[in-house]
C-alpha cells in the first residue's frame, strides 16, 4: 500500500521568513497588503500582509505582492526573479511563487 505524501502547510514562522527575505531584495520597497488588506495570510492572532494563497487547498503555491522602488533603477523582471528565488529559499516546501508588482514608488522623491 502506497503512503500519500504529507501535505505541506505554510506556518506563520515560514511566512515571516518569506516576508523578511523578500523585503530585503534590492529594489523592493515593501510588500503590498492590498487596498483593503485582502493580500494577507491569516493565522490565530496574526495577519501577515503581502502574501496570498491563490488556493486555500494548496499551501505550496503563493503570491507575493510587491511595491518596487523605481529610484533604484533595477529592471522589474530582475526584482521579480530575485523575490521569487528569495521566497523559495526561505521556504523550501514551496513549489510555486507568483510575483505581483502591485505598486511602485520613488525613494528619491521622499527626501
Amino acid at each position: 500500500m502506497e503512503s500519500t505524501p504529507e501535505r505541506f502547510e505554510l506556518d506563520a514562522a515560514a511566512a515571516h521568513r518569506i516576508v523578511d527575505s523578500v523585503a530585503g531584495i534590492q529594489g523592493v520597497a515593501k510588500l503590498h497588503p492590498g487596498s483593503f488588506g485582502e493580500v494577507a495570510l491569516l493565522y490565530p492572532g496574526k495577519r501577515i500582509g503581502g502574501i496570498k494563497r491563490p488556493s486555500p487547498r494548496d499551501d505550496s503555491h503563493i503570491e507575493v505582492h510587491l511595491v518596487i522602488d523605481v529610484a533604484k533603477r533595477i529592471p522589474v523582471a530582475t526584482i521579480a526573479d530575485a523575490a521569487r528565488t528569495a521566497a523559495l529559499e526561505a521556504c523550501p516546501g514551496l513549489q510555486r511563487v507568483d510575483v505581483v508588482v502591485a505598486d511602485a514608488l520613488s525613494s528619491a522623491l521622499e527626501d
